[in-house]
């Protein structure tokens, strides 16, 4: 066998050269890992903060720019309006009355809203012994139940029935709701000077609504001297006051106007010139009642860049008057957004419509309440007790038909400012609170006019669909509408009826 004759200097450069290469591939690796660790431990981290600080800085930039955005929808419906039948049908001879089957088919509509407001019409009995219909009215307490139940939170008071009977009533009405449902915003009646003089605001997803409620006048001679307070009515400087009050602490306000002709589906001459008036003024939303009809709605605007939403009147919501007209409906409907960019909110008025509805009664099976008019059946309509009245005039189609007719009517809004500053004395007439002079109103139209005019061609009546438009008792004569015969007639000389 053959030795190793390597000679030992080979050898050692041999195993130095070893050495070397795995120095230098240690070192490598040591490099390697090095940078591995500068790149996790060090520059990786620095990469992703800037990435995080430059996103972040965009998000920032983005919101700084994208408003934040909060909305309520609101329903509005009419006259809640309690004859001798309807509250007949909650009677109990056990004493325990309830009025819920009323509202049975429009629950969904009213509960689904994230406000719901109903116009009640008249004052409370303090007892079911002193219950009245037409010509004084003083409605069941349980009615009030109802309507909360139902799901009303908003209740509108100021109307020309609040004083039927005086300040008894008044105040017996008062104390119902503050003692049963004392967070429900009351509008229009006071039991005090200072709630008078307070607006009454609600928070709704974080909108503050402000709510106001004035009527033309009342029936009778108000709550007594030294009770003014109690009804809020109309006049110029008071409504300039409340609604600049309601601007500061709100970030809406919804006025509600109890104005205009009964039984006339036109608007007249006092609504128009009160309704610029409230635009000018900064209200949103007018939302009118006492006519017992519908009425067209709209959008008002001026070259000053005030903008208002109004329906003019809803018409009834619960009555057995005994006309077409006067059993057709309307629920309001709309969208409040609030916009808020850099501190500073801005309010706009969406998808405003009226929704139609119907009045159904049947003295037969005792079946009473408003259903939406898209629910209507002609089935329905076939046993409706209006038809022993009025006959085959009540139908679905013209129901839809009438509906349609009236919400085709353009209101032309007024400029003129002479019916600002006038009251109403117990026949009607307007008086000027100056000189104390008649006014004589010679502007408005009634719709059968307007109609007239419209056949001929000299109106437009372009269909509130596509645009805006700017703008009965029982079976006994105590229900029938008062002082029928004028409004019957094309005399215009009683305007303002006061009646119903």
């Amino acid at each position: 066998m053959k030795k190793n004759n390597m000679p030992l200097n080979l050898r050692e450069r041999i195993n130095s050269r070893i050495s070397l290469l795995c120095s230098v591939i240690v070192l490598v690796l040591l490099v390697l890992v090095m940078h591995q660790m500068d790149y996790t431990l060090i520059r990786k981290p620095q990469k992703e903060a800037a990435e995080a600080a430059a996103l972040k800085e965009q998000q920032d930039k983005i919101k700084a720019e994208t408003p934040v955005i909060s909305t309520a929808s609101v329903i509005a419906v009419g006259d809640n309006l309690y004859h001798s039948k309807l509250y007949e049908s909650g009677e109990n001879d056990s004493g325990i009355w309830n009025y819920d089957h009323i509202y049975t088919h429009v629950l969904d509509q009213i509960q689904a809203a994230d406000v719901a407001m109903i116009d009640q019409e008249t004052v409370f009995a303090p007892s079911h012994d002193a219950v009245s219909t037409y010509p004084s009215f003083a409605t069941p307490q349980e009615v009030g139940d109802a309507i909360i139940k139902a799901g009303f939170d908003v209740v509108e008071s100021a109307t020309n029935h609040a004083d039927d009977y005086g300040y008894d009533y008044l105040k017996s009405t008062l104390d119902f709701w503050s003692t049963n449902y004392p967070d429900i915003p009351v509008l229009g009646i006071h039991a005090t000077q200072e709630d008078a003089d307070t607006v009454k605001v609600k928070e709704v997803n974080g909108i503050k609504i402000a709510f106001l409620d004035y009527t033309y006048g009342t029936n009778n001679s108000g709550a007594g001297e030294g009770y003014e307070y109690m009804i809020d009515i109309f006049d110029k400087d008071k409504t300039t006051t409340m609604i600049q009050k309601a601007k500061e602490i709100s970030d809406c306000i919804i006025f509600v106007a109890h104005w205009g002709t009964e039984d006339e589906t036109m608007p007249n001459e006092y609504e128009k010139q009160w309704a610029a008036f409230l635009m000018q003024q900064g209200v949103d939303v007018i939302i009118g009642g006492h006519p017992h009809v519908l009425q067209p709605y709209g959008q008002l605007s001026d070259d000053q860049g005030h903008n208002t939403t109004i329906f003019y009147s809803l018409g009834n919501f619960v009555s057995t008057q005994q006309e077409l007209p006067e059993l057709l409906e309307g629920m309001a409907s709309f969208t409040i957004q609030k916009s808020t960019l850099n501190g500073k909110s801005t309010i706009q008025i969406l998808s405003p419509e009226v929704k139609p509805m119907v009045m159904h009664y049947n003295h037969d099976n005792g079946e009473y309440g408003p259903y939406m008019l898209d629910d209507y059946t002609e089935e329905l309509a076939s046993s409706h007790s209006v038809r022993n009245v009025i006959g085959d005039e009540f139908t679905l189609d013209n129901l839809k038909a009438k509906f349609k007719e009236i919400m085709s009517m353009n209101v032309k809004p007024s400029t003129n400012t002479n019916l600002l500053n006038v009251k109403f004395d117990w026949e009607g007439n307007m008086i000027d609170k100056t000189t104390g002079n008649v006014v004589e109103d010679t502007e408005s139209i009634h719709s059968w006019e307007y109609q007239a005019d419209t056949s001929d061609g000299t109106e437009d009546s372009s269909d509130v669909s596509d645009s805006f438009s700017d703008e009965s008792s029982d079976e006994s004569s105590d229900e029938s509408s008062d002082e029928s015969s004028d409004e019957n007639s094309d005399d215009s000389s009683n305007e303002y009826d006061s009646g119903y």
